[in-house]
């Protein structure tokens, strides 16, 4: 039963959180979706050691390794300070 409750909160969404930029779930969302989209489409996959099978999922875990940096041109630094204003509205 523990393995489970590992696996589920593998790897640590607060851990996720502090290596994004803003320390926002938005950023961190779109991150991952991207990598896992590039993942699928070029089978541009990293040689590590996953634990996960699922491209998103493995896009998470190569943030949680500092495998994967995430960094935001001017434009989305913008948009997202502008989308989380709106979200606190």
């Amino acid at each position: 039963m523990d393995n489970l409750i590992q696996d589920i909160l593998y790897p640590p969404l607060d851990t996720l959180i502090n290596k994004v930029p803003q320390n926002s779930r938005f950023v961190l969302i779109n991150a991952a979706a991207k990598r896992a989209k590039d993942m699928m489409e070029k089978r541009n996959i990293l040689h590590f050691n996953y634990k996960l099978d699922k491209f998103y999922d493995r896009a998470l875990e190569e943030i949680y390794h500092d495998k994967l940096k995430i960094k935001l041109n001017i434009s989305e630094k913008q948009d997202i300070l502008k989308i989380l204003s709106e979200e606190y509205l």
